[in-house]
């Protein structure tokens, strides 16, 4: 595993689902502090107007000012970063977008090159950025793929979801064919695997025979309540209590996926107090 240095450049990873509720915010949440934790610069950067990641940071919905500020020109992007516990991890919140705002929120988000130029002033302060963006292949994930650098996409292990595979696949193409040729995919993870349910068993087997050349990552992310209790939390697996749960392991492993794929293509609790540490500070 390598760290990056000032020399090379930010890493803009979309991580984009044509399906909903596949755990895409969970993945990205445990998978940024991950990448954090092994030394380089993260932020995680929240697209989706409801405003998922965030609350699974245990925040008030539309508590603080964010990427809509940024927009309007009422803030600074330096200037709405949130700060975690960790130095090397910071989160962009989609800001104070509320359901009358939404259409206006994502019309001013996807004008051509408004998410570029917000990246581009951000390319000297991180290493890796992680746009979670909405469900589904809409206009606001067309323009993060346009403006990222590489792609990650979980599929959830259920029979309906593996028609979603080659639409994800067509648009990746597509957007590599006009707009962003640099665009790669670093892979698909499968998650809310279930080992003793056969049609989970079957999608499994499915994905690993059918897409050759490593298109489907190692790292696989198991169906748990964990996963619902952390959110409800408002922590990270990693910070839940002091004491992580194993399954957090399961996010160091899909870090070390990620980095080897990029590289290959270019505060602690008391004792006495054993709750979950919230990331935010």
């Amino acid at each position: 595993m390598s760290c990056y240095d000032g020399a090379k450049s930010m890493h803009v990873i979309c991580v984009a689902s044509q399906k909903g509720g596949v755990g895409k915010t969970t993945i990205s949440l445990n998978l940024g502090l991950a990448l954090a934790r092994a030394g380089h610069r993260t932020l995680l950067m929240e697209l989706d107007a409801q405003g998922s990641l965030c609350l699974s940071l245990g925040l008030p919905d539309r508590a603080r000012p964010g990427i809509a500020e940024v927009l309007t020109g009422a803030e600074h992007i330096g200037n709405v970063l949130l700060r975690t516990r960790d130095p090397q991890l910071h989160v962009l919140s989609v800001g104070r977008v509320d359901p009358t705002t939404v259409a206006g929120f994502e019309e001013a988000l996807t004008r051509t090159g408004m998410l570029t130029g917000m990246l581009s002033k951000l390319e000297s302060e991180f290493d890796i950025v992680l746009l979670d963006c909405p469900a589904g292949l809409g206009k606001v994930t067309s323009r993060a793929l346009e403006a990222a650098s590489h792609v990650l996409s979980p599929l959830q292990a259920e029979p309906l979801a593996l028609r979603s595979v080659g639409q994800l696949l067509a648009l990746i193409d597509r957007v590599r064919a006009e707009k962003n040729p640099r665009l790669t995919l670093i892979g698909i993870v499968l998650s809310m695997f279930d080992r003793q349910t056969p049609a989970s068993l079957e999608v499994a087997e499915t994905l690993w025979t059918r897409f050759p050349g490593g298109i489907i990552l190692d790292s696989v992310i198991p169906r748990d309540e964990v996963f619902l209790e952390a959110s409800l939390r408002g922590s990270p697996l990693l910070l839940m209590q002091k004491r992580p749960p194993p399954l957090a392991r399961v996010f160091d492993q899909l870090a070390n996926d990620v980095l080897d794929r990029l590289d290959s293509q270019g505060g602690a609790a008391t004792e006495e107090d054993d709750g979950p540490i919230p990331l935010l500070v």
